[in-house]
């Protein structure tokens, strides 16, 4: 038992002093590790300086974190990552979480990203907290589905909607999405998830992860959101059939 912690200890502290290996796994600078989670194997990073990366018009950029909103939010991510059972995240291929202020996307101020290829979720602590743990299982969504895209080639997602209803060209297209919970939904639980197809299934199981009561409650009224909340709780199952909603 001893020997295993010793390892264990031997590999964080490595990791900790070569902090450009951390580069060389998600090509994130000027980060070091926070904390490593033994439950679900995930890495907590933080910037020590702020960080640019990309090309200018396809860019990530993080400020460095104030320290007081960055322990609340770190203790706010854990308890939200801790609702997913030990294997999830080695299922979905998700092992590092950046947590910074001020995230922005390309220009525009963004409250969570996703980045599938380096197995990295990187979110923005200036989020207020009705919001953030949904932005947390909103950027899980993406993982999913970018690493089991086969689940959802065949689904027919967009027939769910009522006939005259048209998704977006882009998630950006418009000013006028709103996280909040739409109260009569009509198939849409934010104005957000009316955006693209891809945030609409991201929005729904955010808020199927972060209050189950809202959405039951939803979803008994919504006849259209209703067969949405199956069809991911579906997918989800075939991936991880220990998850729980």
């Amino acid at each position: 038992m001893k020997l295993n912690f010793y390892i264990i200890l031997l590999l964080l502290l490595s990791f900790v002093v070569k902090a450009d290996q951390i580069f060389e796994l998600i090509k994130i600078p000027n980060l070091t590790l926070h904390k490593l989670e033994n439950k679900n194997s995930l890495a907590f990073l933080k910037p020590t300086k702020d960080f640019f990366v990309g090309s200018s018009s396809e860019n990530v950029s993080c400020k460095k974190n104030q320290s007081q909103n960055f322990n609340g939010k770190y203790l706010e991510a854990q308890k939200s990552f801790n609702k997913y059972n030990d294997d999830f995240f080695r299922k979905i291929e998700l092992k590092y979480i950046v947590l910074c202020s001020e995230l922005e996307i390309a220009g525009i101020p963004s409250l969570g990203f996703a980045n599938p290829e380096m197995k990295t979720l990187v979110l923005n602590i200036n989020t207020n907290n009705s919001n953030f743990e949904r932005v947390l299982h909103h950027e899980v969504f993406h993982i999913i589905e970018h690493n089991f895209n086969e689940y959802f080639l065949n689904i027919s997602w967009s027939e769910l909607n009522s006939k005259e209803f048209k998704y977006s060209a882009c998630s950006t297209c418009s000013n006028n999405y709103s996280l909040e919970k739409i109260n009569n939904s009509k198939g849409f639980v934010s104005e957000y998830a009316k955006s693209t197809m891809s945030e609409d299934m991201a929005e729904t199981f955010s808020f199927m992860m972060s209050d189950n009561k809202i959405i039951q409650d939803m979803i008994s009224k919504d006849e259209i959101l209703n067969k949405k909340v199956k069809t991911i709780k579906n997918i989800v199952k075939k991936i991880d059939v220990k998850h729980q909603f």
